[in-house]
């Protein structure tokens, strides 16, 4: 499915409408008070194996152990497009999404980061210039799923003229037509530079080129692609030059039978718009047949398309053990101030969710991540403090992971208390700005904690007033 379609090109009057809605929500989040500034700027503590997932015929492993993966699309890891225009996502919410797919059961994310080119925030803005704080952002997701012992998936090219860029940049770069670019041997020469440019890059936090990373499981030759098999053949043997200790996987849009023959190619992947529980089937009989592994890359996981529940989608993935792995589109996590990020379209996934049919979903998403995994499902994570960023007639907090419901307390003499309850878990993130009820006209103080599914409370954030 053209990835428009996922997130819409909106119209004049769209754009208007979510314009005027996210400057609303961002004056809602802000409150009385000024905007939280001092975003969370620690670098990951590096904790995952250095072992590179590898690929034995149609299977994958990790060491002598066989891997089967679950996890989300994170498109925006690299430049974000959902909060108040075209930028980079903030450490905090980097940190946050990431936290919440290792919640939710997560070993591998895929995310377009990679792809950036032709823009202000882009990696190449232009044919002849290298943008170093864009591949700093890189750097740093790419470091924040190190330390959370997530594997990524990166395709390198968008078949889509979108926000950070595809394959109509690297034509009009040359002032040709889009047809052009898998033929055009300038072109090809120029989409080799920027794979063989984001390749060698060395991560300023880890110290790791990415070619060398085990962070990165494969690298994708793009995002739902229409080439020629010989393109696909040269781009992939390129990549595997450079990287040869990590996965290639062809960026099709469809599974091309002449491209399941090229040797440098591991993975093979499909797009469910709708989720199709028999055309799935038939994708990875194929795949196998030729000896290769096969995921499914994206799918709807909120039937906005319709086709299979999402039970019967998953319940095939784990019983068949064709399907390698599985990564639904997309998730979002909490916003630097208040609230979750939320995007265009009916794909958004927060959790534990904001309406009864995605948290019923979001469970079913987790509990088939940790099945994939042959192991059982962990209790729900403690809560951490919440952090208040602004107080006046509303309050708000930056949300934490796993959090459920949150609590909000008042002090009256000093930040030592007594306190008395105000909101006995009655506040949720998509209630925030919360309102103060009953102002008392002198000072007061604050604390807010979150509460889990199990209703387990988290630590007291700091005192504000």
């Amino acid at each position: 499915m053209p990835l428009p379609a996922r997130m819409p090109k909106p119209t004049c009057c769209g754009w208007i409408a979510g314009l005027l809605l996210a400057l609303f929500m961002l004056v809602q989040c802000a409150g009385e008070a000024p905007l939280l500034t001092d975003l969370d700027q620690n670098i990951p503590t590096i904790h995952n194996e250095n072992r590179f997932i590898e690929r034995r015929g149609s299977g994958l492993t990790i060491g002598e152990e066989p891997f089967r993966f679950a996890g989300a699309n994170i498109y925006w890891l690299g430049i974000d497009e959902n909060v108040g225009g075209v930028g980079y996502p903030t450490p905090f919410r980097v940190n946050d999404v990431l936290a919440t797919a290792k919640e939710m059961g997560a070993t591998v994310i895929r995310s377009h980061a990679a792809i950036s080119v032709g823009c202000e925030y882009c990696i190449k803005p232009t044919l002849a210039s290298i943008n170093e704080e864009a591949f700093t952002h890189v750097d740093y997701a790419i470091a924040t799923a190190r330390r959370y012992g997530l594997r990524l998936i990166l395709p390198l090219i968008d078949n889509y003229a979108y926000y950070h860029g595809g394959i109509s940049t690297f034509t009009t770069w040359r002032g040709l037509p889009k047809e052009d670019f898998y033929t055009n041997r300038q072109v090809i020469a120029d989409v080799e530079a920027y794979i063989t440019l984001i390749l060698n890059r060395v991560n300023t936090y880890t110290g790791v080129a990415y070619k060398d990373d085990p962070t990165i499981m494969a690298w994708e030759t793009g995002n739902e692609l229409r080439p020629p098999t010989a393109w696909t053949n040269e781009i992939a043997d390129l990549i595997t030059s450079i990287a040869p200790h990590q996965l290639v996987a062809d960026g099709n849009v469809r599974i091309d039978a002449a491209a399941l023959q090229i040797p440098s190619i591991d993975m093979y992947s499909q797009h469910f718009y709708p989720m199709d529980r028999l055309s799935m089937v038939r994708s990875a009989e194929e795949v196998v047949a030729a000896d290769k592994v096969f995921f499914v890359g994206e799918y709807d996981w909120n039937n906005v398309k319709g086709g299979d529940s999402l039970v019967r989608f998953l319940n095939e993935i784990d019983v068949n053990p064709t399907i390698v792995g599985d990564l639904y589109w997309t998730l979002f996590g909490h916003n630097d101030h208040c609230g979750y990020v939320n995007s265009n379209g009916g794909y958004k996934m927060h959790y534990p969710g904001q309406t009864v049919t995605m948290r019923e979903r979001a469970q079913l998403l987790r509990a088939h991540a940790y099945k994939m995994r042959g192991i059982a499902v962990p209790a729900n994570s403690i809560p951490d403090a919440p952090l208040i960023t602004s107080i006046g007639k509303k309050i708000s907090w930056r949300g934490v992971v796993g959090a459920d419901t949150y609590s909000v307390e008042r002090a009256l003499s000093s930040p030592d208390g007594p306190w008395q309850v105000i909101c006995d878990r009655c506040a949720t993130d998509y209630s925030t700005p919360w309102p103060i009820p009953s102002p008392t006209g002198m000072p007061a103080w604050y604390r807010i904690r979150a509460y889990n599914l199990d209703g387990l409370a988290g630590p007291y954030s700091e005192p504000q007033m």
